[in-house]
């Protein structure tokens, strides 16, 4: 796997994610206007899977790649009730939006390392 310019981008960006989730368990989890904690455990192991992931794929081995994609995708999916409940403040709310949109761009700039390189015919 070449670690293209994107790539190295996007690996750094979903590290940075990861670092922004683990610190989720460290954050007065189940206090008012923060996560239930549950929902931070959860988030919280998705960040580490993330960085262990972002760590193998920046060897290049590719099945970091897809933990890092996995992780990062059901970390996007785990916080979207946030945005439906009452009791999060509106600064989290704030926060999980950017931290969404970091996390489609650190996709976006992923998904095509995964691609393997086309097998010349012999």
């Amino acid at each position: 796997m070449e670690r293209t310019r994107s790539l190295t981008v996007g690996l750094v960006l979903a590290g940075v994610l990861g670092i922004g989730d683990l610190a989720t368990g460290f954050s007065g989890a189940g206090g008012e206007g923060q996560p239930p904690v549950a929902a931070a455990v959860v988030i919280t192991l998705l960040g580490a899977i993330t960085l262990a992931g972002a760590w193998f794929a920046w060897r290049g081995r590719r099945g970091g790649l897809v933990a890092v994609i996995i992780a990062r995708i059901l970390s996007g999916l785990a916080v979207l009730p946030a945005f439906g409940d009452d009791g999060i403040s509106t600064a989290n709310e704030v926060v999980i939006g950017i931290g969404l949109g970091a996390t489609v761009a650190a996709l976006i700039l992923i998904w095509p390392a995964l691609r393997r390189p086309a097998v010349a015919a012999s």
